[in-house]
C-alpha cells in the first residue's frame, strides 16, 4: 500500500471505528465512514468529512463511497458476517483495495483466505488497527509505549519552528524528538527542524495537538470519541 496520503472507507462507527477514523483523519488520510444507526450518526458526523447513513452490505451504499478510489476498507462492525460481506462486495468494484475485516478471537483465524487483514479489537487497540489500515509506514507507530505517542511528523514551510534548533524550539515538555531529518541519526541540541522533512517524535497524547501545530504549522486533532 501507499505511504502516502490514503482514502479509507471505515464501515461502522462504533467505538473502534470512530477511535480508528479519527486516528486516520488526525494524520492527514481521507477517511469516510459508512454507519447504519442515524443516532450513532448525528454524534460521529462532526467529526469527519464524509459520513454516510446507510447498510453498507448494499452495493449502492458501498458504491457510493467509492472502493474504486481507495486504498483501503475497513469493516469494523461488530457482526463479522457483516464485514465479511462488505469485504468481498469491496473487492469485486476494486480488486486492489485493501481489506481489513474486524472479528472476534474465536473466528479470527478463518478468514485470511478470503480478506488481506483480520483484526480483533479487543486484543489490538485502535492504534494497532489505524497502523494495519495505513500499511508499512504508519504515521503512528506500533506501542510498546502505553499511552504515548509515536508519531512521524512533517515539518511545514510555514511552521512555527522551522528553522529553529531542539534547543531553542519551545516544545511541551511531554515532547521528544528522536531522530533528524534523514531519520540516520538520534535528533540532538542543535538538530535543525527543515522544512519539508520527516521527524519522528514520541509525545504525550495531551500535547499532541500543540506539537503538531509547531511543527506541521495545522492543527490535526485526534480524539479518542464520544
Amino acid at each position: 500500500m501507499s505511504t502516502d496520503s490514503l482514502r479509507v472507507i471505515i464501515v461502522g462507527g462504533g467505538r473502534v471505528g470512530y477511535r480508528a477514523g479519527r486516528l486516520l483523519d488526525g494524520y492527514g488520510h481521507e477517511v469516510v465512514v459508512i454507519e447504519r444507526d442515524p443516532l450513532r450518526c448525528e454524534e460521529i458526523d462532526e467529526h469527519f468529512p464524509t459520513v454516510i447513513e446507510a447498510d453498507a452490505t448494499l452495493p449502492p451504499v458501498l458504491r457510493e463511497a467509492n472502493p474504486a478510489a481507495s486504498e483501503t476498507i475497513a469493516a469494523l462492525t461488530e457482526d463479522g458476517a457483516t464485514n465479511l460481506a462488505v469485504c468481498l462486495a469491496a473487492q469485486r468494484m476494486n480488486e486492489s483495495i485493501y481489506t481489513i475485516l474486524r472479528t472476534d478471537t474465536e473466528s479470527r483465524h478463518e478468514y485470511g483466505e478470503l480478506v488481506d487483514s483480520v483484526v480483533y479489537p479487543e486484543a489490538a487497540g485502535a492504534r494497532l488497527i489505524a497502523n494495519e489500515i495505513v500499511g508499512n509506514a504508519p504515521r503512528v507507530f506500533n506501542a510498546l509505549t502505553g499511552d504515548i505517542e509515536i508519531v512521524r511528523v512533517k515539518v511545514g514551510e510555514d511552521a512555527p519552528l522551522v528553522g529553529e534548533t531542539l534547543a531553542d524550539a519551545p516544545l511541551p515538555d511531554g515532547c521528544l524528538v528522536i531522530t533528524d531529518a534523514d531519520a540516520s541519526h538520534v535528533a540532538r541540541a542543535n538538530t535543525i527542524l527543515e522544512a519539508n522533512h520527516q521527524y519522528i517524535v514520541a509525545v504525550d497524547p495531551d500535547d499532541l495537538d500543540e506539537v503538531a501545530t509547531l511543527l506541521s504549522g495545522t492543527v490535526r486533532t485526534v480524539g479518542t470519541g464520544p
